[in-house]
């Protein structure tokens, strides 16, 4: 099967490196350097010495493909969509962010849309080489398409090392992802700590137990089943350093507008603690010349 992955950041990049085992794989990427290193040397998951030979091209130069999987952050979603519009009608598009902000943009789409969340951990060393930080799963609901496509497609692009599976109620992946991210990003941005300190560090456990609670008000989800989902992803990414707090290392807008900025904008009363990390987010983006 012929796959577009747009995007060639950390998940981008992951999803293409498994997927190009068994599949016609190009990634879409924004600059020349990118797309010359993955032509020149390939796709390099950091555990294995072997690449994986991938075609790379500009978003400029967008193609035809069987299946679109759009890996790119929110920010970049609405620069995005002018691409989709030029693919079959029946060309089916996947769409793996973090946060609930894209909903809004995807609903105008005409082609078959899929939403999916990623559970993996990954983490970019290079432009053409990629680490698996974190085994986990892609799940995949049905938006506006069909859900024996759906299924179909999922057989077809699931494997044992990288699974991908089917889900009946895109909105309630999205939320509970959502909830994990509204805790873990901002808290781990603000205090420059890795994941695991949410749990190990009392008063970094205090604050995560008010975000996940006021997540959960918005969202109406179950406060101790999401709770324990944050722990646990706490615990089993302790070392990891979450996108959110690379992207302010790195001078990137990250996805505060998405995760906390959603909630807010969704909420029927106050949810301070969330108001708070959002507002602190805004601070050191304008501090690093990030946002004006």
């Amino acid at each position: 099967m012929k796959i577009g992955i747009i995007g060639g950041g950390s998940v981008g990049l992951l999803v293409a490196r498994y997927l190009c085992e068994y599949h016609d794989v190009t990634v879409y990427v924004r600059n020349k350097a990118q797309k010359q290193k993955l032509n020149d040397h390939g796709l390099f998951l950091s555990s294995c010495t072997t690449p994986c030979r991938v075609n790379a091209l500009l978003t400029s130069e967008f193609e035809q493909e069987d299946c679109v999987i759009v890996c790119v952050k929110q920010p970049e979603i609405s620069a995005v969509l002018p691409l989709i519009t030029h693919l079959n009608e029946q060309t089916p598009i996947l769409f793996l962010q973090n946060g609930m902000s894209h909903i809004e943009f995807i609903q105008k789409i005409t082609r078959p849309v899929y939403i999916g969340i990623v559970t993996h951990g990954a983490l970019r060393k290079s432009d053409h080489i990629v680490m698996h930080t974190g085994k986990g799963v892609i799940k995949l609901a049905n938006f506006s398409g069909n859900e024996e496509d759906l299924f179909d497609l999922v057989q077809k692009l699931n494997s044992e090392a990288f699974p991908f599976t089917t889900e009946t109620n895109w909105h309630e992946i999205l939320a509970k992802k959502l909830v994990v991210n509204a805790v873990i990003n901002p808290l781990t941005a603000i205090f420059e700590v890795p994941n695991g300190e949410i749990i190990h560090n009392t008063y970094l456990m205090r604050l995560a137990k008010e975000l996940c609670r006021e997540a959960c008000l918005v969202l109406q989800l179950d406060f101790m089943d999401q709770w324990n989902t944050v722990q646990s992803v706490a615990a089993n990414t302790k070392e990891n350093i979450s996108s959110m707090l690379r992207d302010i290392k790195t001078n990137r807008k990250s996805e505060n507008d998405a995760i906390s900025g959603y909630l807010i904008k969704k909420s029927i009363s106050d949810i301070p603690y969330t108001t708070f990390v959002y507002n602190s987010i805004k601070v050191l983006e304008i501090k690093k010349g990030i946002i004006e």
